[in-house]
Order: structure tokens, then sequence, then C-alpha cells
């Protein structure tokens, strides 16, 4: 975990130093509370516990999120998030055995994050750093019958946005993320579309 702190301070140092010019230069922007939205694809990293008896295995699944962020007049805006990825499943054939008569066991894996963090702007690029909460949870069948299990390991997530429309009140980007939940062992990388707008101004 202390790994995982150093190097967000390390890049919210970077954040902050190349942020801080164009927050200044456009200082004279009102401050508001934005909402935003992102989804996209995800590609999660790893391989699946048994390869030699997965009949299929799908490690591409979707993530999608909401949040609400305050715009500053400086270069670094907090936010929170609540997202939510289908990320992974399998299917492992299981021979007969102790146990009983084999058959196919089916896996899936879901993830929930909830996170709080900040952004920073530079150019048209949208840095994002947030470290909060994950909820793992990996659901198992076998035979009708299904159970689960649940984790809740600290998560970390890097963005990188890159706008791509800019009005008053509605801003859309392109953007990549990464998520490490090291408690857990997950790793996942979404690209997605960000649609950002003004809830309120603050004059």
């Amino acid at each position: 975990m202390s790994r995982v702190s150093h190097w967000l301070f390390g890049v919210s140092l970077v954040a902050a130093f190349l942020g801080a010019p164009t927050r200044a230069e456009g200082a004279e922007e009102e401050p508001s509370l934005e909402i935003f939205g992102f989804v996209g694809p995800s590609l999660t990293a790893g391989d699946p516990a048994v390869p030699e008896t997965t009949e299929s295995f799908r490690r591409v699944g979707i993530y999608g999120e909401l949040g609400v962020a305050f715009r500053s007049r400086y270069f670094l805006d907090p936010f929170f998030s609540v997202g939510y990825g289908s990320l992974a499943s399998a299917d492992t054939e299981l021979a007969d055995g102790p146990w009983g008569a084999g058959g196919t066991l089916s896996q899936r894996l879901d993830t929930w994050l909830l996170s709080p963090g900040v952004t920073s702007e530079f150019w048209r690029l949208r840095l994002r750093l947030g470290l909060g909460l994950a909820i793992v949870v990996q659901h198992y069948e076998f035979r009708g019958d299904e159970h689960g299990t649940t984790q809740f390991p600290i998560a970390a997530q890097l963005g990188l946005g890159f706008e791509l429309y800019d009005s008053p009140r509605f801003r859309l980007d392109v953007e990549g993320r990464f998520v490490h939940a090291g408690g857990a062992g997950i790793s996942f990388g979404v690209l997605g579309v960000t649609a950002r707008g003004d809830l309120l101004v603050f004059h």
C-alpha cells in the first residue's frame, strides 16, 4: 500500500506542476459543481485459475461510472465517483471426483469502485488520480448451485483524457483508465468516453 501511495503522490506533484499555468490563464472561469458519466469496454489482466480445463474465458467486459466534481479556479478539481464493471467470466469443466459428479463451473467477476480523487487539466489533456474502495464480487455456479465471494480491497485509479468538445457548460472527453486493486489481485484498463456538464455555477 505504501508503494501505491508514494506513486500517487509523485504523479500528483507532476499534475500540480503541469496544471498550474493552464488554470491560472483561465482564472476567469467560474467555479461549478459538475456531474459526469464515463463508459467503455474494459480489459482485465490475468488468466483463469485452471487454464487447461477452461473451455471459454472472457477478459473483455464493460465499465461505467457516475460522479460529481467541483471545478475550481485552481489546477486541482476534487471528485467522487461510483463505478461498476462486469469484467470477466469463464466456464471450466470439472471431472468426476471424490466430491461427486463433474460438470461445468461458471464464474463471473464483477467490481464496484467507490473513489474520491482529483483531476488536473493541461492544454486539452485531463489527468485523473483516485484512491478508494473496491468491492470485488466473484460469482460461481455449479450444477444449479450458486454462491459467491466478496472482497473489499483499496483500489487506485489513474486516468488520462483528451478533450474532444468544450462549451461553456458541457464537455466531452475520450479517456483511458487503469485500475489496480492489489488486495484482490485485480487490474483492468478501460478506454471510453466521458461526458461532463455543469449542474450548478457559482458566481
